[in-house]
């Protein structure tokens, strides 16, 4: 069933997934046309920003890095504290156990309720936490459960105030290509990974899971978790439902992946179901197709110093000629002639 939070991730991932960014070269200008992620709404901690937004930036830092370690780099850029409440529920229970069981619980609190899952099972001699995210492309995919397999590893240790080294990691996705393998098994601190997996799981020794937490207050994690309730309820998606949809239309386009099958599954959702939203919101598929071309098409050409040819494969044309025949029926002109308007000094 859906809620008011599915498709969104938290201002602090949100923030989070835009310094990534920038420091991995995504153009300013690129970051500044993704709505819902502009500074003055990433700066309040209630604001519930698009999950497609961010895996926009995913899509962006991996396309423009040569290295398939895109996930592991996210990862060492996330001290503790990164993430809020979060973060500070991994280090204030009675044992790694609870804090894993109050974290899996409260993954709204950062993560897409639709997409995110954590669970623990906990047999007593080993602790296994799973972890699942939600549909994107392979190599997105892939960058997310590795970022996640790190972070937990680096909060247990954080926590135990010692190094934990799981006995065991598996990952759904291939095994990375070059030096990722050596790269993880260092990171995890244990060479006993294995890829293609049914699920994406950590297991834990008892005499780490079950340790008591050195340094923790009586009473913290209680008041940690209250808050987390606090902040869910209090938290509030920054766009509508219509507004994510463009956002997800608008990356499949910019990844030559424009299908109403791809969109919806970017939305996690099914194509009739998609077609049914859009629908309900007075539009169609086709409709929105050329609503966003038309914009993506009208940016590109306002910079002035972008081909034609580049401006038509960029928004979703097959050559200049399709290009031109969408701007007479938009524009009622040629793309030269709109440009020259678009670009005369006001």
């Amino acid at each position: 069933m859906d809620t008011v939070l599915d498709g969104t991730v938290s201002a602090r991932m949100g923030r989070f997934m835009v310094d990534f960014a920038r420091r991995a070269g995504m153009p300013p200008e690129r970051l500044g046309r993704l709505p819902g992620l502009g500074a003055e709404i990433l700066a309040d901690e209630f604001v519930r920003v698009p999950t497609s937004a961010a895996l926009v930036l995913w899509e962006e830092i991996i396309a423009g890095s040569p290295d398939p370690d895109a996930g592991l780099r996210a990862a060492a850029m996330a001290p503790l504290g990164s993430f809020g409440v979060w973060d500070y529920l991994f280090t204030s229970g009675a044992t790694l156990a609870e804090s894993l069981n109050s974290v899996g619980g409260y993954v709204t609190v950062i993560g897409d309720p639709q997409a995110e899952r954590i669970s623990v099972v906990d047999d007593g001699r080993l602790l296994i936490l799973s972890h699942s995210t939600g549909p994107a492309g392979a190599d997105v995919v892939a960058a997310v459960e590795q970022f996640a397999a790190v972070l937990f590893t680096r909060r247990a240790t954080e926590a135990l105030h010692r190094p934990v080294a799981p006995v065991r990691v598996t990952f759904r996705h291939r095994a990375p290509t070059g030096t990722g393998t050596d790269a993880l098994t260092e990171l995890l601190g244990t060479r006993n990974i294995d890829f293609d997996a049914p699920a994406n799981t950590i297991t834990f020794l008892a005499d780490d899971a079950h340790a008591p937490l050195p340094h923790t207050q009586p009473g913290l994690h209680e008041v940690l978790r209250n808050h987390a309730e606090l902040v869910i309820a209090a938290a509030r998606p920054v766009l509508n439902w219509h507004a994510v949809f463009r956002i997800a239309l608008h990356a499949a386009i910019h990844n030559a992946d424009l299908s109403l099958a791809t969109v919806a599954r970017r939305m996690a959702t099914t194509p009739r179901t998609l077609q049914r939203r859009l629908a309900e919101h007075g539009t169609t598929w086709r409709d929105e197709v050329q609503a966003v071309r038309e914009q993506l098409a009208l940016e590109l050409l306002r910079d002035g110093t972008i081909p034609l040819r580049a401006v038509a494969a960029r928004a979703g044309f097959s050559d200049p000629r399709t290009l031109r025949r969408a701007m007479h029926r938009w524009q009622g002109a040629p793309p030269a002639d709109v440009r020259r308007s678009l670009t005369i000094p006001t």
